[in-house]
């Protein structure tokens, strides 16, 4: 802990280069010292994340289908899964099926993305409805209603919920028509309460014409698009990384291309976990410059719950195929470690197949999945794994089944 103190006036600076008021509290926040780590790579392990570990197979049905590459949710007692155009809400505890959640489409009731923003101040699933509408439905897959989103300027990129409000975030490529927001509180009659200036300036205004290419590079589990114009500039936009979630009772953000986590205090900004990146520092001009940035490191998707940090980072986010690295900040010891992304965390809890989390929840649960055939192949594999109680749930696995979701937490 000695040595985060001596990053901490790094630090200030660099909360202070972004030159807004908004952002003045630098005391008392935790620092995750990458640089370390990356000087001491090796393997990590589930325990690290976690004491427990369940294995939780989906109920498969052809009401239920999950394709390839779902995203999940963890919703109180509930699992989401978005799948293509769909989201299915499962029993966290036994993988039942419990109901389909809304539908896209164009009718008064549907959604325009799948993807689920779950509220716990309410129970609800909120869902987009462009241009300026979140569709609200309840987890037995009831509609409830919906709410207004405040536009002008364009609906944000995602949302959380705060006691008494829903919290919108405009990404890099969003700024471009948000009036220099970052942030938008609003309520649920759709009434602004208040916006956050932006931590990053405007992106030069550009229109569809303009642009020449745009390129996927899929950074572990989020993804860059990266868009050249006309006039020779460029923008990077991570997509699928989480900006907005609660943690401790509060609203956490990461903005995009910066290392540091801040709490939503009213409209201010108070950082709580800095990530040093030492000599890889990645600063945020590389948003829209791409070159002497191969061997520099940025954290791209941060899962926080109460007492540890899951994030991974990338190196070489321009190249083709960046490398990818995961980490574990643990706050109570305030230690951080790292390793190479592509073997995941050894599940040294059940000698399973290895584990990278894709969600969390403010309870303290990490939670991510494993393909049917993947379970198949390794119980067959494994015939010793018949004795051991914590696989049961596996047993009856087919290849051709929906995913086993994993679920890891400290408690029991």
């Amino acid at each position: 802990m000695k040595r985060n103190y001596l990053f901490l006036a790094l630090v200030a600076c660099l909360l202070a280069s972004c030159g807004n008021s908004s952002r003045q509290n630098v005391e008392n926040f935790a620092i995750a010292d990458v640089a370390a780590a990356m000087d001491n790579l090796a393997p990590l392990k589930l325990s690290e994340l976690g004491a427990t570990v369940r294995y939780v197979p989906l109920q498969t049905t052809d009401s239920c289908l999950i394709g390839d590459k779902p995203i999940l949710t963890v919703a109180g007692d509930y699992i989401l899964v978005h799948s293509r155009n769909d989201c299915f809400a499962f029993d966290k505890q036994t993988g039942r099926f419990v109901a389909a959640i809304g539908h896209y489409g164009e009718d008064p009731q549907a959604y325009s993305n799948a993807y689920p923003y779950y509220n716990e101040h309410d129970g609800l699933v909120y869902f987009v409805r462009y241009p300026d509408k979140l569709q609200q439905y309840d987890l037995a897959g009831r509609y409830v209603g919906q709410v207004v989103v405040p536009t002008p300027p364009a609906i944000p990129s995602s949302f959380a919920f705060a006691d008494t409000a829903v919290v919108g975030y405009y990404s890099n490529i969003a700024q471009q028509g948000s009036n220099g927001r970052s942030l938008l509180l609003f309520s649920g009659q759709g009434t602004v309460l208040d916006t956050v200036p932006a931590i990053l300036p405007p992106l030069p205004p550009m229109q569809t014409n303009d642009i020449t290419v745009i390129s996927i590079t899929y950074m572990g589990l989020a993804s860059m698009a990266y868009t050249r114009f006309q006039d020779g500039t460029a923008s990077g936009n991570l997509i699928g990384c989480p900006t907005l979630w609660a943690c401790d009772g509060e609203i956490h953000f990461k903005e995009q291309f910066i290392d540091t986590v801040y709490a939503l205090k009213g409209n201010r900004l108070q950082p709580v976990l800095a990530f040093h990146t030492g000599k890889w520092r990645l600063g945020a001009e590389a948003r829209q410059e791409a070159s002497g940035t191969n061997d520099k490191l940025l954290p791209v998707t941060v899962l926080e719950t109460p007492d540890k940090v899951f994030f991974q980072c990338a190196r070489g986010i321009y190249e083709g195929r960046p490398d990818m690295l995961n980490g574990i900040y643990d706050k109570s010891a305030g230690t951080t470690r790292m390793a190479s992304a592509k073997d995941g965390l050894a599940d040294d809890l059940n000698q399973f197949l290895p584990f990278t989390p894709q969600a969390c929840s403010p309870q303290g649960e990490y939670v991510g999945y494993l393909s049917a055939e993947d379970v198949v192949l390794w119980m067959e594999d494994h015939p010793e794994a018949k004795n051991n109680s914590a696989l049961a749930p596996l047993a009856g696995v087919k290849a051709e089944d929906n995913p086993v979701v994993v679920i890891v937490t400290d408690g029991q």
